[in-house]
């Protein structure tokens, strides 16, 4: 499911906390996000008319789904990143054009994949194609 943003918060404060603990990128929303509204909801309810009991146990079951999918989405993103170790890749580079490299090594950046190339750091998304490195120009440093 995708939320390209929630607006008319109730409360000013509420959307400033929900600024200030924000991670990732500006067009996503993130746990705290999402804890942060489900509090706000419960402190400006109508207290003659309080949520249903099924639709806030439904809420927390989004919830969880949703750091489930985040986690698992992670994980993904990791495995193929490890996955592309050793192997030769063309990518997108900042200034627009495509480069190759063989993957040295994974850094995570922030929760993010960092595919090391050379003396680059190359994130998934920039990676064009991947195939085996040729035999030769890879470096068997390891193998005595």
């Amino acid at each position: 499911m995708t939320v390209n943003g929630v607006n008319g918060t109730q409360a000013s404060a509420a959307s400033g906390a929900m600024e200030t603990t924000r991670t990732g990128r500006a067009d996503q929303l993130g746990k705290m996000d999402f804890l942060n509204l489900l509090v706000t909801q419960l402190r400006y309810q109508d207290p003659l008319n309080p949520v249903d009991d099924r639709e806030f146990l439904a809420q927390l079951a989004q919830f969880s789904a949703l750091e489930q999918m985040t986690e698992n989405t992670r994980w993904a993103q990791m495995s193929y990143g490890l996955s592309l170790v050793g192997n030769a890749i063309q990518y997108w580079t900042d200034a627009g054009t495509v480069e190759e490299g063989i993957v040295k090594s994974l850094f995570m950046d922030g929760g993010e994949p960092l595919l090391i190339v050379g003396n680059r750091g190359v994130r998934l998304g920039q990676v064009i194609q991947a195939a085996p490195a040729p035999s030769g120009d890879e470096d068997d440093s390891d193998s005595e």
